[in-house]
């Protein structure tokens, strides 16, 4: 192609990006042959990288994608002069939008001195700041400085070195813009120069976990930094730092969500594990009284656990730019992971470590807190004669929870299922299954309604309205809070029993006793002698913790509601946590989320919070009460 040609070509280009932004359209744009510009919306900054013709360093392009407002530009040499040009006039435009601008650069520097590394380490992180005149004294100086210095790799807290009077710009090439034009544009320039500890000095072998961390790190810094300028310098006036980030997303991460949403919905965890024949199987027991331990028969697995692995692990969330959403799925795809593990190793030696390492152990704290409910809660069972609901009439009242939740903001489906080969409540996909021979204690009918359907379901469905499915299906380590918010609404609406609460320190006691290499009549024991419960709830409890070889998810009933008393304690807000199904760790990643406008308001909202019951009990939790203050005798 002629040189007159392609510098036509390049105008061309810069018009449509130029105009895109006057128009406050989002613009992602190859630069080529390997440049890329992408600016979500006005915002009044934008992070530069320049590489050199050898080529893009990964992690300096991961840093770029990060942000909501980069450049990249096409390392040529002939298109340095167009590049200079396109950002002047990004400047410009910017400018006065916000009154004032600014400009990041940033660059890998030089490996760390022989005598800084350590043949088994790596050398500490690194930074070289460089301002142009006049800005190193500012507030922005001041918070790149102090946000890049927490910056913590492998141990190692960063250095940072302040370089005035230097030129901002890489070694070798030319500074963006000069003193003048920047004076002329009202925009300030910050250059960065980073050690690339992640890779080895001698080999230049990549480290990805190295580079993916100081990456992560580097982005929130930035993000933290032109928060403080757009704050301090310019019309903008975002209440978070968070709300300066992207809001765009690459196709990868549809794909990423949708392959690993339909690999989350293509099986059953809990339905593959749970016996089929448990009524029948505490029929035999009973018989035998209580002496030989029952065999349970199981449902064959829809999935072949390996062939669905190889379509886990070829989701490429390596595509994915931005760093919460690249967490997100990464986590989820390591417990699915581990799902299928259980699925392969039912009734196999390594079920139960599997399901250690996916439900997390069982530590003395929430032991001691088990025990002490136990023995400090009188027995219940069979202490009172109450009238019992029928699984039709329990059937009738869901149905009718299904109808009062729907909302005309976005569809919701769930139906309720009865089914003969389940032998207690459980919510899938949406829909509330009931085993056919079920009974329901008539106070407890209002508990277990809003237990699974005010959230399990209604979880599930405001995931749904997102733009990730995987808050439907849940993210990793869900069930905890699922689970715990569950049981924290059973207290909500006035149903949270001795007898409930005594079950859940029961099954604590119980996983902790297979996991401690316990027999099933041991445990069942255990139940039933020691702690007084009834045979049934013995037999069911112990069938609980030792179905499928050992499935500890039980414990985490107890720990989950410790941990939504925790969070309303210190201030936490409940409908936060009914966006999804989400951890408790997940709760600042939802908030940042909404805070860049990438989430959607949860469109339905449990009835039970329009009762002045429930807010009272709320803060009564914020007061700060035991659990064994939330019974309801």
């Amino acid at each position: 192609m002629a040189k007159a040609e392609a510098r036509r070509l390049d105008d061309r280009l810069a018009e449509f990006i130029i105009e895109r932004l006057e128009a406050d359209k989002p613009i992602r744009t190859l630069l080529p042959p390997d440049g890329r510009v992408n600016i979500d919306r006005q915002l009044p900054f934008l992070f530069v990288y320049r590489p050199p013709p050898g080529g893009l360093d990964p992690v300096m392009t991961s840093i770029m994608a990060g942000g909501a407002s980069y450049l990249v530009t096409p390392s040529p040499t002939r298109t340095r002069a167009w590049s200079g040009r396109l950002i002047k006039q990004i400047a410009e435009t910017l400018s006065n939008a916000f009154g004032r601008f600014l400009i990041i650069e940033l660059w890998p520097g030089e490996d760390a001195p022989v005598n800084e590394r350590n043949q088994a380490l790596i050398a500490e992180p690194s930074f070289k700041l460089l301002f142009a005149k006049g800005e190193e004294g500012t507030v922005t100086a001041g918070k790149l400085s102090a946000t890049l210095g927490r910056i913590l790799v492998l141990k190692k807290r960063a250095t940072i070195e302040t370089a005035a009077g230097q030129r901002p710009s890489p070694p070798g090439l030319p500074r963006v813009l000069t003193n003048t034009e920047l004076a002329a544009l009202k925009t300030s320039l910050l250059g960065i120069e980073i050690r690339p500890i992640y890779r080895e000095p001698e080999t230049k072998v990549e480290l990805p976990l190295v580079g993916r961390s100081l990456a992560r790190q580097i982005s929130r810094s930035l993000q933290r930094t032109v928060f403080e300028f757009a704050s301090a310098e310019t019309t903008e006036r975002s209440m978070h730092y968070h709300a300066l980030g992207r809001r765009t997303f690459v196709a990868a991460v549809k794909r990423v969500d949708t392959q690993l949403t339909a690999i989350a919905e293509s099986f059953d965890l809990l339905l593959t594990v749970t016996p089929a024949n448990a009524e029948s199987a505490y029929r035999t027991f009973r018989r035998s009284k209580f002496q030989r331990t029952p065999r349970f028969q199981y449902r064959p697995s829809t999935v072949d656990p390996d062939l669905v692995k190889r379509q886990l692990w070829n989701a490429p969330i390596e595509r994915i730019e931005d760093f919460v959403l690249d967490q997100l799925f990464r986590e989820k795809q390591r417990e699915l992971d581990l799902k299928l593990t259980l699925i392969a190793e039912r009734e196999r030696h390594r079920f139960l470590p599997t399901s250690m390492a996916l439900y997390g152990p069982i530590d003395a704290e929430l032991q001691e807190t088990a025990t002490t409910l136990l023995a400090e809660l009188p027995v219940t069972e069979g202490s009172r004669r109450e009238r019992s609901v029928t699984a039709t009439e329990f059937v009738a009242r869901a149905e009718d929870e299904f109808s009062r939740l729907r909302s005309d903001r976005a569809p919701m489906g769930g139906q309720v299922v009865v089914r003969d080969d389940v032998a207690s409540l459980m919510v899938s996909s949406g829909n509330l299954i009931v085993g056919s021979e079920m009974s329901f204690p008539a106070r407890r009918v209002e508990p277990l309604i809003q237990h699974e359907v005010g959230t399990h379901a209604l979880t599930y469905w405001n995931g749904r309205a997102q733009p990730f499915q995987l808050l439907a299906t849940g993210l990793a380590g869900h069930d905890e809070l699922q689970e715990g918010l569950a049981v924290f609404v059973e207290y909500l609406v006035g149903g949270l029993t001795i007898g409930r609460l005594r079950t859940l320190a029961a099954r604590v006691l119980a996983a902790s006793s297979v996991i401690g290499g316990a027999s099933f009549i041991d445990t069942f024991m255990l139940l039933h002698d020691t702690h007084g419960f009834t045979p049934r709830t013995a037999f069911m409890t112990t069938m609980r913790v030792h179905r499928g070889g050992g499935l500890t998810k039980d414990a985490v009933y107890l720990r989950g509601l410790a941990r939504v008393m925790e969070y309303l304690g210190k201030g936490g807000r409940l409908d936060t946590l009914f966006v999804g199904k989400i951890a408790t760790h997940h709760v600042s990643v939802i908030e940042e989320l909404q805070r860049r406008h990438v989430l959607e308001p949860p469109p339905f909202r449990p009835s039970y919070l329009d009762e002045p019951d429930a807010h009272y009990r709320i803060e009564r939790i914020r007061a700060g009460i035991e659990i064994h203050d939330l019974v309801d005798v």
